[in-house]
């Protein structure tokens, strides 16, 4: 009885101790991770807009953080994208007035990143976004009538090669000619060519080396971590010699898919969303920095640039659509690993890597010109964008990609609809402009692109701004 006494009375002594501290209790305290976008709203104060909020350390070294236009009920968002290397540990969110007056309105904990969440990082989005919209408003461009024929040296089909290889030259022709009929389709074998010159049997083999290589990267990633301990050195190996064969950066893709999924580390959605992030990674890059290099040489450009624009916004396109796929895949990940999606050398080394083969290309062709009996002019119309099949297999991606990112089955649906749709025209056949008024302006494959993308990242720029948390915002630009 008497220790219950005791207790009591301590009990009662320790909460009128805690009486003058009580206003500290009400301050909010909060978990934050580096490297995201991280919000706080506030309201409710007539004088709230001449204040300025900062997040201060213990030595009261400051960040400002940015406010947003106030929504109809006065509330303002604040915004901060924590640095990366940001140091952890406890910091404070204060007000400064105009008079130079400061209150602590909340407890902040810094920790490190846990995982990637594109939403919540701004920047990283847009470039992601932006990428699209401009390889899409690209391929779009493509069904006017005069990007609609290709041309290439092939190395003549009659060749004389022992049993054993000629069977896997016939399956990597086969494998190739059973692709539906569609641009990628075409450009797979024109870049195939450059292996295909040098030796028949090099063309034939490699596919089957970089399947094993694929194979291998899948076992360096391990069975435990899986994709997000691949080897970043191994996965830039892989883009490269995607960037020389997409055929054969495609059977690396799949040698790493198939071990991966041996392991047992592709079982859900995010995992299968990753695989087909790293074939991107390891396909995309050569290919559409082909069609770029191709395009591009047609466009009425000057003599001094026509020799060199091609080839530099190609190589800068290969680059982008690199660091994009790396992108992709980190945020469709649930934990870090040595993948880093804010690395700019990588992207770079892919974009030298591509201006590197055009220039092995060029001697190569110059050395098959001196016997030009083993060459013939291939030339294909393209009628056909992107295949059925492969717009199935994308809206289905998208819808996956989206609902990842925003856990709402009605956003994915809604998502994989809006980046699906420009696909959806791209199954119209090359025509003219029905419009007398459009005939007469000149299409550029280049300025339509840059000014699609142009206007995403205004829109962009105008919902940073708005009173809305992060999250909302990522959905938001998505839509937008």
């Amino acid at each position: 009885m008497r220790n219950k006494i005791i207790a009591g009375a301590m009990a009662v002594f320790a909460l009128f101790t805690a009486a003058p501290h009580s206003a500290a209790a009400d301050i909010p305290l909060l978990t934050w991770e580096r490297g995201k976008e991280q919000n706080i709203v506030l309201g409710g104060y007539t004088d709230q807009a001449s204040w300025k909020i900062r997040l201060v350390n213990s030595a009261n070294n400051a960040l400002d953080l940015a406010s947003s236009t106030p929504n109809k009920d006065g509330y303002v968002v604040y915004s901060i994208i924590l640095p990366n290397d940001l140091p952890t540990g406890a910091y404070r969110i204060e007000t400064l007035s105009k008079k130079g007056e400061t209150n602590v309105v909340a407890g902040i904990q810094i920790i490190e990143l846990a995982y990637f969440d594109i939403l919540r990082v701004p920047i990283q989005l847009l470039i992601l976004v932006s990428v699209l919209i401009f390889v899409l408003s690209t391929l779009s461009t493509l069904r006017i009538r005069r990007y609609e024929e290709m041309s290439y040296l092939q190395a003549k089909t009659e060749v004389s090669l022992s049993p054993a290889i000629a069977s896997f030259y016939r399956l990597r022709r086969n494998a190739v000619s059973g692709v539906q009929r569609s641009l990628f389709k075409h450009v797979i074998k024109k870049e195939g060519e450059l292996f295909h010159k040098i030796s028949p049997a090099l063309w034939s083999l490699f596919p089957i080396a970089t399947f094993i290589f694929g194979a291998y990267i899948g076992i360096a990633a391990g069975s435990t971590l899986g994709i997000p301990n691949i080897p970043i050195f191994l996965f830039l190996i892989a883009a490269m010699i995607g960037i020389f064969d997409p055929y054969s950066g495609f059977t690396a893709a799949t040698g790493f898919s198939i071990l991966q999924t041996m392991q047992g580390n592709i079982s859900t959605v995010r995992s299968v969303g990753a695989l087909m992030a790293i074939a991107l990674a390891w396909i995309a890059p050569g290919l559409l920095a082909s069609i770029y290099r191709e395009m591009l040489t047609k466009e009425n450009l000057p003599i001094r640039l026509h020799k060199y624009l091609p080839l530099i916004i190609s190589a800068l396109v290969a680059g982008a659509v690199f660091y994009s796929s790396e992108l992709l895949l980190v945020s469709l990940l649930d934990r870090i690993g040595p993948l880093v999606n804010t690395r700019i050398d990588l992207p770079i080394v892919v974009g030298i890597t591509f201006l590197l083969k055009e220039q092995i290309q060029i001697m190569v062709e110059r050395h098959s010109l001196l016997t030009p009996s083993n060459l013939e002019v291939k030339t294909i119309r393209l009628t056909r964008i992107i295949s059925p099949r492969a717009l199935i297999v994308l809206a289905l991606f998208f819808a996956g990609v989206s609902y990842i990112w925003t856990e709402s089955i009605w956003f994915a649906g809604l998502g994989s609809l809006f980046f699906v749709f420009p696909l959806l025209l791209l199954q119209v056949r090359f025509a003219s402009p029905k419009i007398a008024s459009l005939a007469r302006i000149p299409r550029n494959i280049l300025i339509e692109s840059t000014l699609v993308t142009a206007l995403s990242a205004g829109i962009f720029i105008y919902i940073q701004s708005s009173p809305f948390d992060a999250i909302q915002k990522g959905k938001l630009i998505l839509l937008g």
